[in-house]
């Protein structure tokens, strides 16, 4: 069984996780600060790390570069209502897997949750045929390998990656392009056009997974996962 630790400042938010993740199968252990954080991982050994970012003490940005410093082998995923480019980048900086915003929607938190135990155990990823091998850094469509421009490919290896969560054109374009950049970040469209355009010429049924959402961005929807 797997084992994840909930680090967070109030009871309410532990107990809502442990309600989320306990009924489907995960041992949960619960810290409530970042030094008791710190004791478990040194004593425990865990699969995931749910952390709080807004803590007293330490908070989650220091508690996850000391964790990832000394267990760089356990994924952490951040769970804060700090939603800025700023703060996204230095959670990932110091270590963290993902992240997630609060208030967060239960299904995208489990979605999360199995994307990063499936990238811990290397495990192929894979909706309606269409599959990301991490292994050999492939996408293949059953079992045949795609060949796309390097951008596209990260892009799409992000969505595949990172199901239910909602990615804005900047984001998207600092992951993948970095703002070192020329490019106008508007280029993250014409990317995720040219994707589409690739896998409807494939049959792949591509608009019932990569979602533009209007005015915020992008998401991969996993409810068609076969």
């Amino acid at each position: 069984m797997d084992k994840i630790l909930i680090v967070d400042d109030e009871i309410r938010m532990r107990q809502l996780l442990r309600l989320y993740l306990e009924p489907i199968g995960y041992e949960c252990s619960m810290a409530n600060d970042g030094i008791e954080a710190l004791e478990k991982v040194k004593k425990e050994t865990f699969d995931l790390i749910l952390l709080d970012v807004m803590m007293p003490m330490y908070d989650g940005f220091e508690v996850c570069k000391k964790i990832t410093d000394s267990h760089p082998e356990v994924p952490i995923i951040m769970i804060t209502a700090l939603n800025d480019a700023e703060s996204i980048v230095k959670g990932l900086d110091a270590g963290a897997t993902d992240y997630v915003t609060k208030p967060f929607n239960g299904d995208v938190l489990l979605a999360r949750v199995r994307s990063v135990m499936r990238r811990k155990a290397k495990e192929p990823v894979i909706y309606h045929g269409l599959t990301f091998d991490e292994s050999n850094n492939l996408i293949l469509l059953d079992g045949k390998s795609i060949d796309f421009t390097p951008k596209a490919h990260a892009l799409l290896r992000l969505f595949l990656q990172h199901p239910g969560r909602l990615f804005n054109r900047l984001e998207l374009y600092e992951f993948v392009w970095s703002y070192t950049s020329e490019s106008d970040p508007r280029t993250v469209d014409s990317h995720i056009k040219m994707i589409r355009e690739k896998l409807r010429e494939l049959d792949y049924p591509i608009d019932r997974h990569l979602k533009t959402i209007w005015g915020r961005g992008y998401r991969w929807s996993e409810n068609e996962t076969k």
